[in-house]
């Protein structure tokens, strides 16, 4: 069956015959789907999972080496294959897009192949994401950022502020601090810290802080009471422990208007110690036995308690809910909506390095391996010397535009052979090094104009502060946010430059070679 699809290939389209695209496309995609599936499982979450442990992310890096792995044999294999008949160099008849047909079969395996780690962590992401819709986790992560300004957790105002005396910054130390018309102690409940999510910005941060601040001032109660129950029902839902009820909670709690005579609330109901073992409502602080002593527990009797586990002393809270775990799960499911692996950017980066590599492997089909070769030498010694000159005149522009003009004097070279059409001269070489440098063209001219706009418009003068009133640079500002469309932009360049080049390369191939 296979042998009779080559034959087909091979009588009515010749050029994915010899490309061999049909098949180490099949190969690529049952690869995306190996991929596709392991990165789905492993998006499974544990919600029960209340540690603190940084997650180093270990079997995304193996995912990440094993994905290389195959994109370097599968390539080293088709490109084998692929070597082995060249109808352009044979002067084989070709159409007026045959050139540009091929490299665009190129730049389709290598983009197949240099994705499937974009299959796992897409993948990953869509198994958070497929919990809950959008506008339920943002009901959850609002009921769980609140509910963390009443257990455990960081203040917000300091015990010291700084202040100006005699001309002087001094720090002075603090029992109090001011919240809207009054003041309260540093330990009340006013002070407390909200633990955000990524899935909100800073505003909706502070603008939840003061939603669950207000209710205490203004003693609301039943707020405070149906937040707790909201937060139960999630817990509940998940399969969660916990040592009190709703009402036993805000019964800790509460203390108006003051807020100052309230019982900590444990975030965890299993917390992991240095030696790796679960224990029951150990605090978040390991203490060793022999730090741990009568009068430090003592400290605060009411919300702490000591235990003896395995020969070591344990801070455990009394009573605890299960935030840490919420926290950590709910966190998951927040980074994969507001921050995916696979975003804009990421895609963006392996459609570049396709293309490099796509131009690569176009150029060498073009050209012979000795012109290749010594295009990347001599591009490399050209780069080397540039680099020396950029730092010998001190102009941190210096390079990127003898790159710009580089590529302009390589594009002109080719035009005189091309109009000339009596010898090829060197244009061997020199149309692998157009090819290589033409990707970022328009990224590097994009940075030039925004330095020269800089330069010009006085905007390191006002950054650096020798004008006397801050100024305002709307051309830099909108190019510097637009850098995204830039790189979009230069997409189409390359696709349309491609297209013209392929056609014009098509032309210099029956030129003489001396």
């Amino acid at each position: 069956m296979f042998a009779n699809i080559q034959k087909k290939l091979l009588l009515t389209h010749p050029l994915l015959w010899n490309s061999k695209i049909a098949l180490f496309s099949i190969l690529t995609l049952i690869f995306h789907l190996i991929f596709f599936l392991l990165g789905y499982s492993k998006g499974s979450i544990d919600f029960t999972d209340s540690n603190d442990f940084y997650d180093y992310g270990f079997d995304d890096t193996i995912i990440v080496f094993v994905s290389v792995l195959i994109s370097i044999f599968m390539f080293i294999i088709w490109l084998v294959y692929y070597s082995r008949n060249n109808a352009f160099k044979s002067f084989y008849p070709k159409g007026k897009f045959s050139l540009y047909k091929e490299w665009l079969l190129i730049l389709l395996f290598c983009i197949l192949n240099s994705t499937f780690s974009a299959s796992f962590f897409y993948a990953q992401d869509l198994k958070a994401r497929n919990y809950f819709s959008e506008k339920e986790l943002s009901k959850r992560l609002e009921i769980i950022s609140l509910s963390s300004l009443f257990v455990e957790g960081p203040y917000r105002e300091s015990n010291f502020i700084t202040e100006q005396r005699n001309g002087e910054f001094v720090q002075v130390e603090r029992d109090s601090f001011q919240y809207g018309s009054r003041n309260y102690s540093l330990k009340s409940l006013v002070n407390k810290q909200l633990k955000g999510f990524t899935y909100f910005n800073d505003k909706k941060d502070s603008l939840l802080e003061l939603k669950g601040k207000r209710w205490l001032i203004e003693n609301k109660k039943d707020s405070i009471q149906l937040l707790f129950k909201e937060f139960f029902k999630i817990s509940k839902e998940h399969n969660l422990s916990s040592n009190i009820t709703p009402e036993k909670w805000f019964e800790l709690i509460y203390d108006y208007p003051e807020f100052t005579k309230y019982i900590d609330v444990g975030k965890t109901s299993k917390e992991t110690s240095q030696n790796y073992n679960y224990y029951e409502g150990v605090n978040t602080d390991y203490i060793d036995a022999d730090i741990v002593t009568d009068e430090a527990a003592a400290l605060d009797t009411l919300s702490k308690t000591i235990k003896v586990v395995g020969g070591q002393k344990y801070v455990y809270s009394k009573y605890y809910v299960p935030f840490n775990a919420l926290t950590k799960s709910y966190g998951k499911i927040s980074r994969a909506y507001e921050n995916p692996v696979v975003n804009l950017e990421f895609m963006m980066s392996l459609f570049y390095f396709s293309i490099g590599l796509s131009l690569c492997v176009f150029s060498f089909k073009i050209t012979s391996g000795r012109n290749w070769l010594i295009a990347f030498v001599t591009l490399g010694l050209f780069g080397i010397i540039s680099g020396i000159i950029s730092v010998v005149i001190g102009h941190n522009m210096a390079f990127p535009i003898i790159y710009v003009l580089l590529f302009l004097g390589l594009l002109f070279y080719f035009v005189i052979i091309l109009r000339a059409k009596e010898s090829k001269g060197i244009t061997g070489i020199t149309i692998n090094q157009t090819l290589w440098l033409m990707p970022a063209l328009i990224p590097i001219g994009y940075a030039i104009l925004i330095d020269f706009l800089k330069r010009t418009s006085g905007y390191y003068d006002n950054l650096y502060g020798y004008t006397a009133e801050r100024k305002q640079f709307p051309q830099i500002e909108w190019l510097e946010e637009h850098y995204v469309q830039m790189f979009g932009l230069n997409i189409v360049f390359i696709f349309l430059f491609l297209l013209l080049f392929s056609m014009y390369i098509k032309k210099w191939k029956g030129i003489a070679e001396a």
